[in-house]
């Protein structure tokens, strides 16, 4: 006859050799991939080229689920708050993990540097400054030398904190100029009204902008990237006249925190390599944008790096969210 004191202690090696089993197992079912934005989009794209090889890698699927809202607020947060037990992840972005922080410091229903496990930044891209032809500069210092002398001009964001808005803001405040930001619904839309002219600047994602200049129907003036860009290495950087000047957009892959490390270990290791395929390389260069690969601590220190840097601008500019 066992003793109650034996009982118990049978129960919580079950429990605990159960868990370690179910760890070791992973993954025995799919697995959710939360991404915080709309499908077709390129944070979606990234998503679901990496889904696939690990769903062949690892033999079970990886199956997208878009929850877009708030400038990807609803994403972020039911990732936060899903249960750690590796079948929930999802991808994280600038927008969601660096620029949202930086502007809402409460209230915002997550922690970037406490609520996740950061596991593998994909990609990064960075915004072109680019201008309707009838403006009459063709580098960045033209182009200050004309706002200076033409105040408020109107220039197009996807709303307040997006990188576009924010690297108006940034360009201000280096080079004493005001202009006035205007809001798209969506990046199409704004790029349609500056190859018409209905707007004359914006400051947009390098592959939102490039096809437009690369069939001359806007002019580029200056890349936003801190070295000059692999996919166009002609283009100055915003960073070569005001030191330090950076806006970029990136795409990476985060957990809620609590995962167990086996799990995240794996998930990790799998990230990394699919990261490593030739193939997937080649896919990501479609997209124009650039593999990063940093993993781990490494990722979530570029991350915090990237919140740091923001905070004073979005204070001194005194962005709110929509």
């Amino acid at each position: 006859m066992l003793r109650p004191f034996a009982v118990l202690a049978l129960v919580v090696v079950t429990s605990s050799g159960s868990s370690a089993a179910a760890q070791d197992s992973w993954p025995s079912k799919p697995i959710t991939v939360i991404v915080p934005f709309g499908a077709g989009g390129n944070t979606d794209s990234l998503a679901r080229i990496y889904s696939a090889r690990l769903s062949a890698r690892l033999g079970q699927q990886f199956v997208i689920e878009n929850r877009i809202g708030a400038g990807s607020i609803i994403g972020i947060t039911s990732l936060a708050k899903a249960a750690p037990d590796g079948y929930t992840i999802g991808i994280g972005t600038s927008a969601g993990l660096a620029i949202n922080p930086a502007i809402m410091k409460e209230n915002l229903g997550y922690n970037a540097d406490k609520d996740f496990a950061y596991l593998h930044l994909m990609a990064i891209q960075p915004n072109l400054l680019v201008v309707h032809p009838s403006v009459p500069a063709r580098t960045l210092a033209e182009f200050i030398a004309w706002v200076k002398a033409n105040p408020d001009q109107a220039y197009a964001t996807s709303g307040n904190g997006s990188s576009q808005h924010l690297c108006g803001e940034m360009l201000m405040q280096a080079a004493g100029i005001r202009m006035t930001s205007v809001a798209y619904r969506a990046s199409n839309q704004q790029m349609q009204d500056l190859v018409g002219g209905q707007i004359r600047i914006a400051c947009d994602n390098f592959s939102s902008a490039w096809e437009q200049v690369q069939a001359r129907k806007i002019r580029v003036l200056a890349i936003t990237s801190a070295k000059r860009y692999s996919f166009a290495p002609d283009i100055p950087t915003i960073a070569e006249t005001f030191k330090g000047f950076q806006v970029q957009a990136w795409f990476g892959w985060v957990a809620p925190i609590g995962v167990p490390k086996i799990i995240i270990d794996k998930l990790t290791a799998e990230l990394n390599a699919v990261g490593q395929e030739p193939d997937v390389r080649k896919r990501l260069d479609t997209f124009t944008v650039e593999f990063s690969g940093l993993s781990g601590q490494a990722f979530a220190d570029f991350a915090r790096e990237e919140r740091e840097t923001l905070a004073p601008i979005v204070e001194k500019a005194n962005i709110k969210l929509n």
